[in-house]
């Protein structure tokens, strides 16, 4: 007995000793992820320099580019077989297609006179599926006292309401429109907006921008359902009703009352400009030893919204501070494994683009892994970790973590284990809740993991006022912060690379 007393003695002191030097070794190498590491990074991907780094960009490039260099500097090789793994043949980046599809193709004619967009009407969607040539428009008006009659043959419909007592037609869900007159029969719903002219000249450069999906998929890439909605000067507006050879007073009089058919030929004709682009994904990948075939992913998204009105939109907290944070991880997990403590599973690090846009870096990831899905034990993701929010004012060594236990209850427990052992903050779980109007854990790239069964955390400092605005400016960034908050996601990783076992899955 006394002898089997001993060797349990031994056995535990031996796993204490095992744990101790475990946790020696992390915090060695988490010595190397400092706040001056991260503001070098960061004051280069969040420069004007790099133009906001909208997916598709030159700006997006050199950041991908740079990430790249960064990787190589720290010693870790390129993936082997690069391009059979749908990779470039520099082994680091994957390369994914956007289209970008710019409005204002379609051309408007009354009476055989041109009218112009961003002059005469404007649009947020292009939907209209072909040409249309009409030799009739139905007007209605009556919206809100009367109800919208609207359908029974009119295949372009105009919506007029005149006075103050109803919302400016931008400000009504032009979306919505379009559904309520969807299977009426009504090909193009003319919105008639007393400001239209000065919306235009305000938002203009917003409305030419367009909109972008991912390519080469099946979701997103057909011509969108329903009408084509079209907000339309009152200008020209009078045009159609003129060209019918009715007084605009008289024709709204009779709309307001009853279906009003004016005969006045009006034709649209063309489609709006597709333009091809491509996104980059950077992969730093760090393979592990005696279980290298599991993977853990460490993401965050290294693209911002670009240049708009001619000003850099920087995005140094949205989502620099997650990009140099993910860089610092890798460093210091590079080093480990070349000081001969590498991690036991294999890592990625990934710094992905198209978040911004919805999620295509990540989604194109996992739709074509580089490593397969179901070797990959989870995904730490981060989304700006480097300002505070208002509601943690005077309260700022905090965390948003969201997710963690929703898959995995064992890995929301690794959190909380690795932030009691090492970081000590404040983890505020606010927006994991299932009824959280902002919706977060379907907004960022870890949900692309998600929903194939991986388990997930995400990082997040919550939304501050210079949130995709122009002053996300690096001098604003609290470094201290930035590196507590990349010291429990690193913590959270070491653990996940060197236990026994990966995380269970709940209900298994």
């Amino acid at each position: 007995m006394a002898r089997r007393i001993l060797v349990a003695i031994v056995c535990l002191v031996a796993v204490l000793s095992a744990a101790a030097q475990q946790d020696s070794i992390a915090m060695r190498y988490a010595g190397l992820i400092t706040e001056e590491g991260l503001r070098e990074h960061l004051s280069v991907l969040a420069s004007d320099a790099y133009e906001g780094r909208e997916v598709g960009s030159r700006g997006e490039k050199m950041a991908t580019a740079y990430i790249m260099e960064q990787f190589k500097g720290y010693g870790i090789p390129p993936i082997a077989g690069a391009e059979s793994k749908g990779l470039l043949p520099d082994g680091y980046r994957q390369e994914f297609p956007v289209v970008l599809a710019r409005n204002g193709g379609i051309r408007m004619t009354v009476n055989g006179k041109p009218y112009r967009f961003l002059k005469d009407y404007f649009y947020f969607r292009e939907t209209l599926p072909a040409d249309l040539k009409v030799a009739e428009v139905m007007l209605v008006s009556g919206l809100t006292a009367g109800g919208m009659r609207l359908g029974g043959g009119g295949k372009v419909t105009l919506l007029w309401e005149e006075g103050d007592k109803d919302p400016p037609a931008p400000f009504l869900d032009l979306a919505t429109l379009g559904k309520m007159v969807k299977g009426t029969g009504v090909e193009v719903l003319l919105v008639v907006e007393p400001s239209a002219a000065g919306l235009m000249e305000r938002y203009g450069p917003m409305m030419e921008q367009g909109r972008m999906r991912l390519g080469g998929t099946d979701q997103g890439t057909k011509v969108e359902d329903g009408p084509q909605v079209m907000v339309i000067t009152p200008e020209l507006a009078e045009a159609i009703v003129a060209g019918s050879g009715l007084k605009k007073k008289k024709a709204l009089k009779e709309a307001a009352n009853k279906r009003v058919i004016l005969k006045v030929p009006v034709s649209f004709t063309g489609k709006g400009v597709e333009e091809q682009l491509t996104g980059q994904n950077v992969l730093a990948y760090v393979e592990g030893g005696d279980k290298k075939d599991e993977i853990v992913v460490v993401t965050a998204h290294l693209d911002h919204v670009g240049v708009q009105d001619g000003e850099v939109y920087n995005g140094a907290d949205d989502d620099g501070s997650g990009t140099v944070a993910v860089m610092g991880m890798a460093e210091a997990f590079a080093k480990a494994k070349a000081d001969g403590h590498g991690p036991r599973r294999s890592m990625l690090f990934m710094a992905v683009s198209g978040e911004e846009k919805g999620l295509f870096g990540s989604r194109w990831y996992t739709d074509h892994p580089v490593f397969p899905l179901d070797s990959t034990v989870a995904d730490l993701n981060i989304d700006m970790i480097g300002r505070v929010d208002s509601t943690h004012d005077g309260r700022d060594r905090y965390v948003y973590v969201i997710g963690s236990f929703r898959l995995s209850r064992e890995l929301g427990d690794i959190v909380e284990m690795q932030n009691e052992r090492y970081t000590k903050l404040a983890l505020d779980y606010t927006y994991d809740a299932e009824d959280d109007p902002n919706r977060f854990y379907y907004r960022s790239d870890h949900y692309n993991f998600a929903k194939h069964g991986i388990p997930v955390a995400f990082f997040f400092n919550g939304v501050h006022e210079d949130y995709h605005g122009p002053y996300d400016e690096v001098d604003k960034i609290r470094f201290d912060l930035l590196r507590e908050r990349t010291l429990l996601v690193y913590y959270t990783a070491w653990e996940l690379a060197n236990r026994d076992r990966r995380p269970a899955v709940n209900g298994d």
